[in-house]
């Protein structure tokens, strides 16, 4: 009987306390960040650097890794992916070269490489994106064990 009892009461405490926490909160299998986090982190850049209207079309995870980031004493979580992105109104329209292909001041006028996150091959000005391009992301992600949490290059935690 007094299992049972113990039994009810640690069912009813689970309950109400993952009734209680928000998603993500209460984790006791499988804590990582996902293919789906993975996205949204890319989904998040993408809207920020090139174009809120942007539309994912293909997303492949290429292949992921744990790591123990060296010196730091937490762990981390690197996706590598390719994402097909759509660009029904274009991007950094701002952007787009004259007439002898010259750019504006702050704009790149590269349109050989396109990356959200990439730091040693990373375009650090804006890009133009004709209207209804679609344009190949090779590109990766990675997120840094926080406490209980990861936190995403897109600076959200997850």
């Amino acid at each position: 009987m007094r299992k049972l009892s113990f039994l009810a009461l640690t069912t009813a405490v689970v309950v109400v306390l993952g009734a209680s926490a928000p998603a993500k909160a209460f984790c006791l299998v499988n804590c990582e960040p996902t293919e789906a986090d993975a996205q949204k982190v890319f989904t998040n850049l993408i809207h920020t650097k090139f174009d809120p209207d942007a539309v994912i079309k293909e997303f492949k995870v290429d292949r992921f890794w744990r790591l123990d980031v060296e010196g730091s004493g937490h762990a981390g979580i690197e996706y590598y992916y390719t994402v097909k992105v759509e660009f029904p109104k274009g991007a950094n329209l701002e952007c787009k070269p004259d007439a002898e292909g010259k750019v504006k001041q702050g704009c790149s006028p590269d349109t050989s490489f396109y990356s959200t996150t990439i730091q040693n091959r990373m375009i650090k000005e804006k890009q133009y994106i004709e209207p209804g391009k679609v344009i190949e992301f090779k590109d990766e992600t990675r997120f840094d064990q926080e406490g209980s949490g990861w936190k995403g290059q897109d600076g959200n935690r997850y």
